[in-house]
């Protein structure tokens, strides 16, 4: 629980900063701290009932990962840094990866409705196979690009130094009890 704590910590300590190296396992907590508190909020928005509530939950979620958002990008670009990769790369696997494949979601899911509801309407198959085949070939980038940034993402870091950097061990630092 303190590594996590310690790797949130460091998340927001360098909000904005790509430069230098981001241990695996400093990585992961960091990650996993973030995917906690969403679980919680999404545990708290099904469990309390009330309109009011629910909505307020609804964009606590969505600040929560709006705030997160950089940060985490920001380590995803770190942690490139550490196994030796350049940190644009992280743009083009995690952040054009989540647009590919949330964008093959939506627009599979908006052809799916119009399709279901347009009863009685002539609807031209032709124009929504095509829709759909483009729709599920984003889903499928994004989820190539999603596979190849998380390979990336598992890698041991670097254990010399490298272009960025010397290697940043991920370790809480805990003062001793007197």
């Amino acid at each position: 629980m303190k590594n996590m704590i310690y790797a949130i910590k460091d998340l927001f300590q360098h909000f904005f900063n790509w430069h230098g190296r981001l241990s695996k396992q400093g990585y992961w907590y960091a990650w996993l701290g973030v995917f906690i508190v969403n679980i919680i909020f999404i545990f708290l928005l099904n469990n309390l009932y009330g309109i009011e509530i629910n909505h307020f939950f609804s964009y606590i979620i969505i600040l929560w990962n709006l705030i997160t958002f950089f940060p985490m990008l920001f380590a995803v670009m770190r942690r490139y840094h550490d196994i030796g990769k350049a940190g644009w790369k992280a743009i083009i696997f995690y952040l054009l990866g989540k647009i590919c494949f949330l964008l093959g979601i939506a627009l599979t899911c908006m052809t799916l409705l119009v399709f279901l509801f347009s009863a009685g309407v002539n609807v031209n198959m032709a124009n929504f196979f095509k829709i759909m085949l483009f729709s599920i070939l984003l889903f499928l980038i994004g989820g190539i690009l999603f596979i190849w940034n998380i390979i990336f993402l598992l890698r041991p870091s670097d254990s010399k130094e490298n272009a960025y950097g010397k290697p940043n061990p991920f370790c809480y630092k805990h003062k001793a009890k007197k």
